[in-house]
């Protein structure tokens, strides 16, 4: 198992979780949210992702995509070959 850049022993991160943090971020007026085609589009690439573990994580940079992929400004962490494009 790979260990995620951020967890000692992979990541523990539940479904109920995740969705938490998609919602506390969806309630936050400072942060622009990138358009749903955008979203489906930066999550596809994710999938494919030979760094996208545990269907939830990136093992770059340690984020859970679906947070990151909701941020307008949010770019994919893969060196010298962005993802996201």
């Amino acid at each position: 198992m790979k260990k995620c850049i951020r967890c000692l022993n992979g990541p523990n991160v539940s479904e109920a979780e995740i969705e938490q943090a998609v919602e506390r971020l969806k309630a936050m007026k400072s942060i622009r949210l990138a358009d749903d085609d955008t979203v489906n589009r930066r999550l596809a690439a994710c999938s494919e992702c030979d760094r996208f573990e545990y269907g939830s994580t990136c093992m770059l940079c340690g984020c859970l995509v679906r947070v990151r992929a909701l941020m307008a400004d949010g770019k994919c962490p893969y060196p010298r070959n962005n993802k996201w494009i």
